[in-house]
């Protein structure tokens, strides 16, 4: 699957992200989301389902809202919440590449079935896509066609930007 990410995860992107993520400044996803906006909106046609990686369950309390379509929202698509988180995967902070894709392994489940539509999966910050890979591969579970992965951020490790 084609990964994109519009910035590297460091400097003011970083702190911007950090702002918005932890604490509560809704008013950056849009400015973010026009970020975004250029890689996400060439590999969307109006059949695309356009998926934000699901947000876990105490992350939504502690904040009231999800990143992920607030960014997809600021990039002017409409997320379609495709994916449910099943169980609670632990905090991914400081969690090495195999770690990370054991730890999302099986956690999401996708809310219907695709028969063939194309989905383009995005999410707010990548280290290493183990969470992406497992947004990907429970959406072609369900019969979907996954054509890319975008994200508003990669860690400098990650390749993909632009």
């Amino acid at each position: 699957m084609p990964f994109a990410a519009a910035l590297p995860f460091q400097g003011v992107g970083a702190r911007c992200i950090r702002r918005l993520k932890d604490e509560g400044d809704t008013f950056l996803a849009r400015p973010l989301g026009a970020v975004l906006a250029p890689l996400l909106t060439p590999r969307v046609t109006p059949s695309t389902w356009v998926v934000p990686v699901p947000t876990a369950r105490r992350a939504f309390r502690r904040r009231g809202y999800r990143v992920p379509e607030l960014l997809i929202r600021g990039a002017r698509a409409d997320p379609q919440r495709l994916l449910s988180v099943t169980t609670s995967a632990a905090d991914q902070r400081g969690l090495g590449a195999r770690a990370r894709e054991e730890n999302v392994r099986g956690t999401m489940r996708a809310r219907r079935r695709g028969d063939g539509a194309e989905a383009v999966i995005v999410d707010d910050v990548v280290t290493t896509g183990a969470t992406l890979d497992e947004a990907a591969r429970t959406l072609e579970a369900a019969g979907f066609r996954v054509v890319a992965a975008v994200a508003l951020a990669a860690t400098p490790s990650r390749a993909g930007f632009g």
